[in-house]
């Protein structure tokens, strides 16, 4: 835990400035004095905010999570009334979430490995609440009549989705080009949608692949 609760401006900068350094040289390239050195304040001005660099990641990911929350209670307002368009520009929102906190899918496994408490909330946010709201989501498209499945396909489409969506931005060769954040959102974007395709109602499908025939095609990202 940072050892403030009223958070000061240092306390928003020294975070910031660890978003960027960890998803431009990757997290275990970046030590405190790193951080202390980009922002030119003393390690012990630091150290007065956060007590180690598991604090700092930790903060950054309560930030990551309430934003994944925030996206899932909006998206909880989607309905048969909104386009399958408000969908894709959820998912586009979502994908620059993610984005903007990439470094955390690319480096948890050495994450767990050294952040036990990291490992604890991953375990009761990712496999909890974020679960638990992809899933609520996807039953309520089916209900609605966008999406055909039993239950258990549903409840499959569900995670196998999340997955597909939190190991794009995971990709190595996304992790070699962090300028591409548009290219990434959009092309993440297009292959959600496919994944979903064959679970779309009859009902659904014209608008549906309309939507895909006018995503224009982005660049391909560099092979691995």
């Amino acid at each position: 835990m940072s050892r403030k609760e009223s958070k000061s401006p240092t306390f928003d900068r020294i975070v910031e400035a660890s978003l960027q350094l960890f998803n431009q040289q990757g997290e275990r390239s970046v030590t405190t004095n790193h951080i202390a050195r980009y922002l030119n304040i003393s390690t012990g001005n630091l150290y007065y905010h956060f007590a180690c660099k598991e604090d700092i990641i930790n903060e950054l990911y309560r930030r990551y999570s309430k934003g994944m929350a925030d996206y899932l209670n909006a998206a909880g307002e989607l309905s048969v009334n909104a386009s399958i368009e408000g969908l894709v520009s959820l998912l586009e929102k979502v994908l620059r979430h993610l984005w903007t906190f990439r470094f955390i899918p690319q480096s948890i496994s050495s994450l767990f490995s050294v952040n036990q408490s990291l490992r604890e909330s991953y375990s009761k946010i990712e496999a909890g609440l974020i679960s638990r709201g992809v899933e609520k989501l996807f039953f309520k498209l089916r209900d609605q009549g966008m999406l055909e499945g039993d239950d258990v396909q549903i409840g499959f489409l569900a995670r196998n989705f999340q997955l597909l969506q939190t190991g794009w931005i995971a990709r190595p060769d996304i992790a070699r080009c962090p300028q591409e954040a548009q290219v990434v959102a959009r092309e993440g974007c297009l292959s959600l949608l496919y994944f979903l395709a064959p679970y779309v109602s009859s009902r659904f499908r014209q608008p549906f692949e309309r939507v895909l025939a006018s995503m224009a095609p982005v660049p391909a990202l560099p092979a691995v």
